[in-house]
Order: C-alpha cells, then structure tokens, then sequence
C-alpha cells in the first residue's frame, strides 16, 4: 500500500501555493495537501490533519513562519518544518536562529530547488520520524491498557482503593 504524503503549506498567496504543490508533486507524486492561509487556519486544521511535513512562508498578514515554526517545536516537535520564503534571507542574523529550529530552508527565487532539498531534508530527519512513530505506537498501547483497566476496574467488585485508582487511570488517559 502507498501512504501518501500529508504537507501543510502556511501560505497566502495562490501563485505561491500552487508552485510549491508542483516542486513537492516531483519529489513525492503521491502527496496531498493542506492550505492554511492564515494564523486561525494552520491552527484549527493542524490537529485533525495531522501532517508529515509543514512548508511555511516567513511572512503573513496575521501571522508569521517563526510563530508557526514555535507552536509546531512546542505541540508536533517530530513534524519536519520548512521555510519557503523570500522574506527571510539566509545573511539576516534573525535568519541564522530561525534556520537553526527550522528542518530547513528554500528561498521562493530557487524554488525550482525545492524537490531536491526535500529529499535531503527527508533523508536526513527519517530517524527521528521513524522515532516518532515508534512512540507513537507506544503511547497508543499504554492508552489501550489504562482503557483496558479501567474497564475491568468498573466491572469488578468493590476494594477499599477502587475509586482512587479509577480516578488516576482516568487522569493517565486524558494526559
């Protein structure tokens, strides 16, 4: 079975978009895609869409690539995040710390390079995805456990510490 490739593309401008959509359609052909224009959208919609890969413009009218990049770092640190951008330039000294959290860097007058960097970039992070699935698949087991025992916990009889030990299996769950 082909798994598809879930980008996220943090832009504004259409033209943009779709020339960012060609360059990741070379390296990946079997990608779908995720437009946030703005600051309410790339927030609502990153959750449910779960992306393997954030392509982010520096500068928006609500919001910017570094706001983005620390909310990812913060909630989804294993989700490789990439500035596409004329608004940053490598020789800014802002620039410097900024790359240095970012997975990387294509600045929109090479785009045309994007697909090639992509690869790089991949290759270069697959083990900390692979990492990040694998914890994954952990926390959803110990999930399905805690479940599991709280279940069985409702269903049996009564001890004197039923209660207390429901009350933390539930906590365990929400985290």
């Amino acid at each position: 079975m082909v798994t598809a490739l879930k980008v996220m593309i943090l832009e504004d401008q259409k033209t943009d978009q779709t020339l960012v959509k060609r360059q990741v359609l070379k390296y990946e052909p079997n990608s779908v895609f995720l437009i946030a224009e703005n600051k309410k959208t790339f927030l609502e919609k990153i959750d449910w869409f779960l992306p393997d890969l954030i392509l982010a413009d520096y500068n928006l009218p609500d919001y910017t690539g570094l706001d983005a990049l620390m909310y990812v770092k913060e909630k989804k640190p294993f989700v490789p995040f990439v500035f596409v951008t004329g608004g940053l330039h490598q020789s800014d000294p802002v620039a410097d710390v900024v790359l240095k959290l970012a997975d990387g860097f294509v600045n929109k007058d090479d785009l045309t390079t994007l697909h090639t960097e992509l690869k790089i970039i991949m290759e270069k992070i697959a083990d900390r995805i692979n990492m990040q699935k694998e914890l994954s698949k952990i926390q959803n087991q110990q999930r399905l456990k805690i479940m599991k025992a709280t279940a069985l916990l409702k269903e049996s009889g009564d001890f004197s510490k039923k209660e207390e030990l429901l009350n933390l299996l539930d906590d365990l769950n929400d985290e």
